[in-house]
């Protein structure tokens, strides 16, 4: 996973140190270049410095009022080219006040920082992914339900981390080495059946101490139609629910 985004930039302003920090980690963890400010000045300075080369904004609007607003109005003032576009994160603030806020920026999701330890990898690579590029396209939703797996004689259980029509990534604390086979079996919310899939590891993790969790990258193996199906259609109504609704005024691509 590590240098997949690795010509992805990500400017990252937020003040409290905790969030900011454990969302830099995560965020370099699936291997994005990210610089971090916890001022606005500082985040206008990085914006300045970096210029076009910027493909996102990650900002907290509850930066101090006066910071806040200095950021914003330099945002407005920005010629189209150096404008990047912005995934906002709130917490508690409702959404038409945010986007009064944001009104003429490129706004392109707004984020609630509640849920932003599980769901911030996804929705940062689903934004700077370019649509019709080489990179893997395949959509990805953050879950947390339990899974039961099988690795030879060994069994054990961990969390559905993220999930994808083609596979999934499984958290746990005992990952095993890329290149076994596996067997799992889950049930995801609303759909009424017990997945039993098998799979193959292609790549591990580990973030002791960290938000990354330890885990495994699993590719599901000889997925017939029918189940093909059902994990689309999942992942479909996940990302619809998870997605902000449209901000006013701004086009939808």
């Amino acid at each position: 996973m590590r240098g997949r985004y690795a010509d992805k930039t990500i400017v990252l302003v937020e003040e409290t140190r905790f969030f900011r920090e454990t969302v830099e980690e995560a965020l370099r963890g699936a291997g994005f270049r990210v610089l971090a400010a916890a001022t606005a000045p500082k985040g206008r300075q990085l914006l300045e410095a970096e210029g076009h080369r910027v493909d996102l904004l990650v900002l907290d609007l509850h930066l101090s009022p006066v910071d806040g607003f200095d950021l914003l109005e330099h945002l407005r003032h920005l010629e189209p080219l150096h404008h990047p576009p912005i995934l906002a994160m709130l917490l508690g603030l409702e959404i038409e006040e945010a986007v009064q806020q944001l009104r003429g920026l490129e706004v392109v999701g707004v984020q609630d920082k509640r849920a932003a330890f599980a769901q911030i990898v996804y929705r940062v690579a689903a934004l700077v992914n370019p649509r019709g590029g080489k990179e893997r396209a395949t959509v990805r939703v953050p879950l947390g339900v339990p899974v039961n797996y099988t690795v030879g004689r060994w069994q054990s259980q961990g969390i559905v981390f993220n999930l994808s029509k083609t596979g999934i990534f499984l958290s746990t604390d005992l990952p095993v080495e890329a290149g076994h086979r596996l067997q799992l079996q889950f049930i995801l919310p609303g759909v009424p059946r017990l997945f039993e899939l098998s799979g193959v590891i292609v790549w591990t993790a580990s973030g002791p101490g960290g938000m990354t969790p330890s885990g495994m990258g699993v590719k599901f193996l000889d997925v017939d139609a029918a189940t093909e199906s059902q994990l689309a259609a999942f992942v479909k109504l996940e990302v619809q629910r998870l997605s902000p609704p449209p901000v006013p005024g701004r086009a939808t691509p």
